[in-house]
């Protein structure tokens, strides 16, 4: 039994959607409806796998989707399912230091705790409002694409919080592993992604399946190929390592805390945020992925952290 995220694709054409002008959509972080004066921004997102801050992360990445719409995340409803009453505190305490760094509130939510259930469930559904609708459907053969992040980053945070041990036995050194566990607050991009949002036409974050799988939904989205150059991402050293020592391919690792922008401006992007390259271009053709050197995608990328937890774990 495969584990992890099912592809939109799936089940995209059984969904009973409408009356958006942000609907349901391969490559689409949040949705979006309009009232009377302005637009309702919205996202929802679970934490299934992780054990070691899952309040956090359920903040985090559903503000993330939010923030690709070149707004601030506002409002959040949390839904808590608990194996145990005795993870309640420290999922509520997660909960609380996401919502400071980001600037959210939580409005409601609901909490029980589940017969049965192997571990905590916490799902986040996130809320702001915006005057003008910005996407990646829109557009064009020579646009530009910018990742902002280090690509990676929750992967690499995840892999040396849950399996230090692990990487000290892989020989990776302590205070590498010790840095890597400081990527946690760079999982949240509000602060970048405002300030390059009246630069972009779209944004898209890199969640599961990591940058590569963010930009061939962009090509999807946009019904144009995407061209990029492998040796332009930005990567950073801890990344670098832990991926190659795990054999893990840190193109498609979860990579919440990095994004795609999609621009004709690009010096704009750069001249803004640190950590930011353009990478490639869209281009006239069949959308699908063209990684120079390496080769072609169509398909959806499988998420390297779910194949690595099940492989360590056993559990295929």
């Amino acid at each position: 039994m495969s584990f992890g995220k099912i592809p939109i694709r799936d089940f995209l054409y059984k969904i009973k959607s409408g009356n958006c002008e942000i609907c349901p959509s391969i490559g689409e972080d949040a949705g979006i409806v309009k009232t009377n004066d302005q637009y309702i921004v919205t996202h929802s997102d679970p934490i299934t796998e992780s054990s070691i801050d899952p309040g956090f992360l359920s903040v985090a990445v559903a503000c993330n989707d939010i923030n690709m719409k070149g707004v601030k995340c506002k409002w959040i409803l949390s839904t808590l399912l608990l194996s145990s009453k005795n993870s309640l505190d420290k999922i509520i305490s997660g909960i609380n230091y996401a919502c400071e760094r980001i600037g959210c509130s939580v409005i409601g939510g609901h909490t029980e705790v589940v017969k049965d259930l192997p571990r905590d469930i916490v799902v986040t559904t996130a809320f702001s409002t915006t005057n003008k609708v910005i996407s990646a459907k829109n557009a064009n053969d020579g646009d530009y694409i910018v990742v902002v992040g280090s690509i990676g980053i929750e992967g690499t945070w995840i892999l040396a919080s849950e399996f230090s041990d692990l990487l000290l036995k892989e020989g990776i050194e302590k205070n590498m592993i010790e840095n890597a566990q400081k990527f946690k607050n760079d999982i949240i991009i509000q602060d970048k992604a405002l300030l390059v949002s009246d630069f972009a036409i779209g944004m898209h974050d890199a969640t599961e399946g990591g940058v590569y799988q963010a930009i061939l939904e962009i090509s999807k989205l946009s019904g144009l190929k995407a061209k990029v150059n492998p040796n332009l991402f930005p990567i950073r050293e801890e990344t670098e390592i832990i991926t190659r020592r795990l054999k893990i391919n840190p193109f498609t690792l979860v990579s919440s805390g990095s994004f795609v922008v999609i621009t004709r401006h690009p010096e704009e992007i750069l001249k803004r945020v640190n950590e930011a390259r353009v990478v490639g271009r869209l281009i006239k053709g069949e959308p699908e992925l063209q990684v120079e050197g390496v080769g072609t995608y169509r398909d959806d990328f499988r998420e390297e952290l779910v194949e690595f937890e099940s492989n360590y774990n056993g559990w295929r």
